[in-house]
């Protein structure tokens, strides 16, 4: 997405639509994704550990990453788009970067456990709870256009830009606090322990058409959006809807085609936690490092211009050769891959860094 938010717009129109439609597809989802995976370990953590250790658990695992990128790597992404615009004085700016996620998951966790502190102190910690069926498609339906359509609505025009360090866009704010519960629910009422497919009340592949077409026609909204207001509208809904069904067809496909445990999984899984952290610094490095390289050999033709800049002296590199954003775009993702991957599982096999990452 960094290319689209960050870097800027340049380059020709069908890539400029392209990656618009995919930040926004991505955003309508995969957050509130993370809220859910990470949800749905929370009360088994908190029944093993108890207050005391879990707390100490989320401090070393959450608050401290968090802190480091709040005071070192968002501030170290800023100083080197300054150093790669020829900033003449670069200033310390510390910011939450991706690190929101962190502060809101501590929120949410400590949410989840008053309220468990409050239900044991009154019904016992051993009280039989029914158990819930899982939610079927028109439960989702209502949901997607309900709590992450309409209730979104009034984050999106009152408080645009960001919450408490967390961006306000599709998929954010009611989605999130949705998808953690229903995380919470997961793990209380076993629906990941069972086959998802024999949950659902519809076929898997039927699942799938209406996440296609939910897409094309957030993709197709999001052309009209900026001329007409129903558009938006239907377009915060049906992202809702998009952020429900899509979060359970990556679920039900893990679930039914990559559930077993190898070598490269074991790898993925270890390092991905550091990936997530640390991938701002390597991102941005790469990207300083394509602007550098088309400056240097003068294939823009542009002076240096800051990571971030909309180019209002200076355009960002591309403007003048269009193909150099798609060419960059791919470069600096698959070059991004290759180096953090390795890097982020290198620093869970360090001695202090094990018990963080």
């Amino acid at each position: 997405d960094s290319w689209y938010l960050i870097v800027g717009r340049g380059g020709p129109e069908t890539f400029t639509r392209f990656l618009g439609i995919f930040t926004v597809l991505d955003q309508s989802f995969f957050m509130p994704l993370f809220f859910f995976i990470s949800a749905y370990f929370v009360p088994s953590s908190y029944t093993r550990k108890g207050w005391y250790k879990f707390r100490e658990g989320r401090k070393m695992r959450i608050l401290i990453p968090a802190t480091f990128s709040l005071l070192v790597i968002s501030p170290a992404c800023i100083a080197l788009g300054g150093y790669v615009a020829g900033v003449e004085k670069l200033t310390y700016i510390p910011s939450t970067g991706v690190a929101w996620f962190l502060y809101w998951l501590l929120l949410f966790n400590w949410m989840y456990v008053t309220m468990a502190v409050k239900i044991e102190a009154e019904a016992g910690i051993s009280t039989p709870m029914e158990r819930q069926k899982f939610p079927g498609t028109i439960s989702r339906l209502l949901c997607g256009i309900g709590v992450c359509g309409f209730l979104l609505l009034p984050f999106l025009v009152l408080k645009p830009g960001s919450l408490a360090a967390m961006p306000i866009s599709t998929g954010s704010v009611t989605c999130d606090f949705l998808m953690f519960y229903l995380g919470i629910q997961a793990k209380k009422n076993g629906w990941l322990e069972l086959s998802l497919s024999d949950q659902m009340d519809i076929h898997p592949i039927l699942l799938l058409f209406m996440v296609v077409a939910e897409g094309t026609g957030v993709a197709l909204l999001l052309q009209i959006v900026a001329e007409n207001e129903l558009a938006g509208l239907g377009l915060v809904c049906l992202a809702g809807i998009f952020c429900l069904d899509m979060s359970l067809l990556v679920l039900v496909t893990f679930q039914n085609y990559f559930n077993n445990e190898t070598s490269m999984t074991k790898f993925l899984a270890r390092a991905s936690y550091g990936v997530y952290l640390l991938h701002p610094i390597v991102v941005t490095g790469m990207t300083a490092l394509y602007i550098k390289i088309c400056n240097q050999l003068e294939l823009a033709n542009i002076d240096p211009v800051a990571i971030g800049s909309a180019g209002e002296e200076t355009p960002p590199v591309g403007t003048n050769s269009d193909y150099h954003y798609p060419v960059g775009w791919v470069l600096v993702n698959l070059a991004s891959h290759i180096v953090i991957w390795p890097f982020a599982y290198g620093a869970t096999r360090l001695p202090v860094l094990k018990n963080i990452l």
